[in-house]
Parts: structure tokens; C-alpha cells; sequence
């Protein structure tokens, strides 16, 4: 473990067993120190183990198993005809119950139209959850986390945690406004303005359509975007017809070249890796792991970390930042978490406990 003066911990360990088929590691990037308190920092294990059941092998937190005998709830369980699903530990029939948020298993009394809502049940199709509590859909309406009546039928909506006829009114924002232009009333912000003789620019102001339906806005100024560009709000012509792109505030010819981080580069000859721009220098084969390049055809990259291709048959896949092979290993996410208060260790200025 690294503590750091500026109070951030860094935790890398590996754990490797002496066979070449198992394989455990586990990496803390990094953490702040906010309070000096009870924080507790949970590190999740990716694990690299033996198929024991073949085609059938299942991980469990770290443990494999044959999930034609047995099931993942909180650990390995036998399993039960008919109780395939999990509830906070609990096996349960998804055929005649659900388990709800608050990891309580009830009846499904409206059979497969049964949904949970805070303590209670109830029926999705003519019914709904507001907030814990369930209403009929035919009178009201939930509007973040409010009921409110239906007072214009079917044509009741919300703006906000408001109701509001949305055939005559438009929401803006949270707030509703009538349609003074019938159905070219669109928003511009918090206010309203006639589609079809104008356009809303990003400040918030309306311009007249100079351009007819090809008007469009790039910062406050109108521009015709079937001849131009906006380019981080400056208007650029298309030097290269329908090919052109933005890059940064130039334009380029899509055909050949493509962006990286604002900076544009020829594909054929160079590629992007984490917004650097690279050489091709594996041609057709060349691929990014991170900010370097490498050889797909020899290596493989794992989050980061790059790997030699196996030799023989089989193939390999990533487990986090390791490798596994298909046929004999599996891959385990999350096998195990460890739990540890980053303050409880003092250290002194020699770096000594």
C-alpha cells in the first residue's frame, strides 16, 4: 500500500496460485481522503479460474459451479425445480411471485401484470405507481412523484410536477405557455416562437430564417447548412461538398480523413489512439490499447495492459487486465470484495507505521 502526504491511497497486489490455470488479481486505482470517519473502500477481485463443469461452469463470487445442479443467491445454492429466481438471498417461482425493490417477495395476485409499488401490488396495465402509491391511470396522472388529475382527458401531460393540456399549451422549460402559433409553437428556452418564419439560437435569442427551412444557427448568427458548416460557432463553407466535416474550426473531406481531438489526420496512414494521433505502423492490423499502438495479429490489449496472442488452438478473451483462454478457464467478475479503513494506518513523515 502507497499512502501519499496529500492523503491519497493507492492499493496494487496480485495474488498468483502455483498453477497455470488459476490466476487472481486485484487493483485500487486511487481514493481521496475526505473525512477522517468510518469510510470504508470496497475492492472487487476479477478472477481467472478452471471450467470444472465445462460448458456449464457458472462463477459465484468467486466460486464456480454446474448451473444445472445449482445456482447463484448469495452463494452457491442447490437447485429447486420451479424457484429460478433470487431475492436478496431468498429463492423464489418467478411463475407466481416478484420481488420488489425493498427485497420483499410478493404474490403476483394480478398473475403476470403484477408489479410492485412501495408496500403494495398492483395492476400495470390500468394502474401506476406514484411515489409509493398506487392510482388509476384513467383519472390521474404522476408527475415527478405527484398525482395530479386528469382535468383535460386524454390530452393531460406534464410540465414539471404540473399538469397541462398539451393539444393548446406547450411546456417550456418547467413552465407552460399557450401555442400562439398553433403547431409551429415551439420553445426557445422559457419562451415561445413561431417555427416557420423563425429559428432559436443557442443564447436563447430568435432569428428570422434568412435561409428559408435551410436556416440554422451557429452561436447567435443564422446560416445556411445545406452550403456551411458550424464549426465551435464559427460558420465555415463546404470546401468539400457533402464530404465535409468539422475538426475543430476547420473543415475536412470525410473521404480520407477523419478528427482526432480537434486535430485532423489521413486514416490510411495514421490512426487515433486516447485523442493521439499515431502511425499505422502494423498497417490494416494496427489497433490503440490506450495511447500506443500494437499488432492485433500478435498481441491482445486488456484494459490497458497488452498481452502475446496463446499459441495452438483456442482462443482468449480479457478478464479485467489479464487473459483467460475459452476452453479451459472461465472468467470471474467481482469474486471477492475486501473492505479496510484507509485511515486507520498512521504514518509518520519517514514513511515508517
Amino acid at each position: 500500500m502507497l499512502i501519499s502526504k496529500a492523503g491519497v491511497y493507492i492499493l496494487n497486489f496480485s495474488y498468483r496460485v502455483c498453477n497455470r490455470k488459476m490466476l487472481c488479481t486485484c487493483t485500487l486505482s486511487s481514493i481521496s481522503e475526505t473525512s477522517s470517519t468510518s469510510q470504508l473502500t470496497f475492492l472487487t477481485v476479477d478472477c481467472v479460474l478452471t471450467r470444472k463443469f465445462g460448458a456449464n461452469t457458472r462463477c459465484c463470487n468467486g466460486i464456480v459451479y454446474d448451473r444445472k445442479q445449482s445456482m447463484c443467491c448469495r452463494g452457491v445454492r442447490p437447485l429447486v425445480a420451479g424457484y429460478t429466481g433470487c431475492c436478496d438471498g431468498l429463492i423464489y417461482s418467478t411463475h407466481s411471485h416478484l420481488c420488489c425493490p425493498d427485497k420483499s417477495v410478493r404474490y403476483k395476485i394480478h398473475g403476470p401484470y403484477t408489479a410492485c409499488c412501495g408496500f403494495d401490488v398492483y395492476r400495470f396495465t390500468t394502474q401506476g405507481c406514484c411515489s409509493g402509491k398506487v392510482y388509476d391511470r384513467e383519472r390521474y396522472i404522476c408527475c415527478r412523484g405527484h398525482l395530479r388529475s386528469k382535468d383535460f382527458g386524454s390530452n393531460t401531460s406534464c410540465c414539471g410536477n404540473a399538469a397541462y393540456n398539451y393539444r393548446v399549451q406547450i411546456c417550456c422549460n418547467g413552465l407552460v405557455r399557450n401555442k400562439p402559433y398553433d403547431r409551429y409553437t415551439l420553445c426557445c428556452k422559457t419562451a415561445t416562437f413561431d417555427y416557420e418564419a423563425s429559428v432559436c439560437c443557442k443564447d436563447g435569442s430568435v432569428r428570422d430564417r434568412s435561409y428559408g427551412w435551410n436556416s440554422s444557427c451557429c452561436g447567435g448568427e443564422v446560416f445556411n447548412y445545406r452550403t456551411h458548416l458550424c464549426c465551435q460557432e464559427a460558420v465555415l463553407e463546404m470546401t468539400h461538398g457533402p464530404n465535409s466535416r468539422c475538426c475543430g474550426r476547420s473543415v475536412i473531406d470525410s473521404r480520407s480523413y477523419s478528427c482526432c481531438d480537434g486535430k485532423p489526420y489521413q486514416r490510411s496512414t495514421h490512426t487515433c489512439c486516447s485523442g493521439e494521433i499515431r502511425e499505422r505502423l502494423f498497417g490494416p492490423h494496427t489497433r490503440c490499447c490506450e495511447s500506443v499502438v500494437y499488432d492485433s495479429t500478435t498481441s491482445q490489449c486488456c484494459n490497458g495492459a497488452l498481452h502475446s496472442q496463446p499459441e495452438g488452438p483456442g482462443s482468449s478473451y480479457c478478464c479485467g487486465s489479464k487473459t483467460c483462454t475459452s476452453s479451459n478457464e472461465i472468467c470471474c467478475l467481482g469474486c471477492a470484495s475486501i473492505a479496510f479503513h484507509p485511515w486507520a494506518a498512521h504514518v509518520d513523515d519517514n514513511g515508517e507505521h
